[in-house]
């Protein structure tokens, strides 16, 4: 039985290194601050329920903790938003965020646009992208 838990550990652990070198989406806003997507499915697929992890750090590279991390999105050429309505559920580890519900359900042009609040500063950026 320890057998089977040690290989699914040992594949969590390479997914997970693999991932966290390689964001999915990278975003620098006016500020200066880096925001970076690890998607728990990399590539990003269609129609797929998942998962990112939303690390964002100042300009000085510092992480960006405390804040209140929301996304919205949609098709600006459909004229349509996200068909699930993705939250941040939590601060995992310092600056980095979990954002459960992301559903992407055609391919095309997609525009999120994330909105970070911290007691001093409020900034609303967009991120565009093709799936």
């Amino acid at each position: 039985m320890n057998r089977p838990i040690s290989l699914i550990f040992f594949y969590l652990l390479v997914t997970t290194t693999h991932s966290a070198e390689n964001p999915d989406l990278t975003l620098e806003t006016k500020d200066g601050w880096a925001i970076h997507i690890y998607s728990q499915v990399s590539p990003i697929q269609i129609n797929h329920m998942h998962s990112w992890h939303v690390e964002i750090k100042s300009a000085h590279s510092l992480p960006v903790t405390n804040a209140s991390v929301s996304i919205q999105g949609g098709m600006p050429e459909h004229d349509h938003g996200l068909p699930t309505q993705p939250r941040v559920i939590e601060e995992i580890k310092p600056g980095t965020y979990l954002l459960q519900g992301v559903r992407f359900h055609m391919p095309g042009k997609w525009r999120i646009t994330i909105s970070i609040e911290t007691e001093s500063k409020q900034t609303i950026e967009n991120l565009e992208f093709i799936l």
